[in-house]
């Protein structure tokens, strides 16, 4: 399924219009449902607000292609993410979810808790906040009830990260490459960035010598997080999958995803704080010292792989949020693609910097 453009204004009606049908079945109450107010519209979903309490993912595209192009397992992924971490808090609680499309609405929906809180904003309280989440989500496999195997077979499993990174990198790179619109000193920057990412792949054997896959989020965008007082929540996780937490925290501290922010940079001193945070919360010297060697030869893996996305997206991007006028997120996405073309030669430096790291 190729990502299409939606009139917001009917998918609301159809939703409001099914909700209301099926009340009993999806809120257990028999009156009208509450009102559907519209959050965001990604290119894979769009979420409502329900009254007060609840949220409504509806699952419209599906351009992540482990999907194959079929809504339902999207909705059917996030459900099983979600039902694995029902007692955990570190995400939405899932409350009903509508896994077939029907003739009144063909789409795909999940509705869950709504969270209070704010975005992402690298504040050290935030950073703090954030590192305890991912402790918690990185050390669910040593608690009996959380064993991987419980999300298997619809979670994927990465044996080799690295190798499968820096090919993804290559391939997300390529459409630029092959542009004849290409600016030459960015496919230098590209294939300087590549070179230097194959020549660390001998360091993927530290992963087997130091054991340890869990759950991981994969996409550390700010608006992914919910932040509040008591602590950090994730949402969205369409790009989980199970392998390396190093994963988690390459792309929590990428250039690429921290600069998304309103063109932010982390400082130095903060990214040691974050990763000081996280290795504490984890409450395991041992797990410890076996994540901090899954990151010293991964964690930057994820920042070539953004950084080569975003090269690419420039080519293979569809316009659609640009024409998405009743989209909250809409002009924020269009901007944010316009600014990682005058950003890029920074983020080349950062990532390259990343790469010169000793191991």
């Amino acid at each position: 399924m190729s990502t299409q453009l939606l009139d917001l204004r009917v998918l609301k009606q159809q939703l409001a219009a099914h909700l209301q049908a099926n009340s009993e079945a999806y809120l257990s109450q028999s009156h009208n449902p509450p009102e559907l107010e519209l959050l965001a519209h990604g290119e894979a979903n769009v979420i409502f607000r329900l009254g007060q309490t609840a949220l409504v993912r509806v699952a419209v595209n599906t351009p992540n292609q482990r999907f194959g192009g079929d809504i339902r397992r999207v909705t059917q992924f996030e459900q099983t993410i979600l039902s694995y971490l029902e007692q955990t808090v570190i995400g939405h609680r899932l409350l009903a979810a509508s896994l077939e499309p029907i003739a009144d609405f063909p789409y795909t929906f999940l509705i869950t808790n709504y969270l209070e809180g704010t975005s992402l904003d690298y504040s050290r309280n935030h950073l703090q906040k954030c590192a305890h989440t991912l402790a918690k989500l990185h050390r669910l496999p040593t608690i009996a009830g959380y064993e991987t195997d419980r999300l298997c077979p619809a979670v994927p499993v990465i044996e080799q990260p690295l190798t499968l990174f820096y090919q993804e990198a290559k391939d997300y790179a390529q459409p630029y490459l092959d542009s004849p619109d290409a600016d030459p000193d960015i496919v230098e920057m590209l294939r300087a960035v590549l070179d230097r990412a194959r020549s660390r792949l001998r360091t993927e054997a530290l992963l087997e010598t130091y054991p340890h896959r869990c759950l991981v989020h994969s996409d550390h965008t700010f608006e992914n997080w919910v932040i509040n007082d008591c602590q950090a929540y994730l949402i969205d996780w369409e790009w989980a999958e199970i392998g390396s937490p190093a994963g988690d925290l390459g792309h929590f501290l990428s250039p690429v995803t921290v600069r998304r922010r309103q063109n932010y940079r982390l400082p130095p001193a903060d990214r040691a704080f974050f990763l000081q945070c996280y290795y504490d919360a984890l409450e395991d010297g041992d797990l410890a010292q076996r994540i901090e060697r899954h990151f010293a030869a991964f964690g930057v893996f994820p920042a070539v792989r953004s950084l080569c996305w975003t090269a690419g997206y420039w080519i293979t991007a569809n316009r659609w949020y640009a024409e998405s006028e009743d989209s909250p997120s809409a002009a924020e996405r269009m901007a944010r693609l316009q600014r990682s073309r005058q950003q890029f030669p920074e983020l080349w430096q950062e990532v390259m910097g990343w790469l010169d790291e000793e191991i």
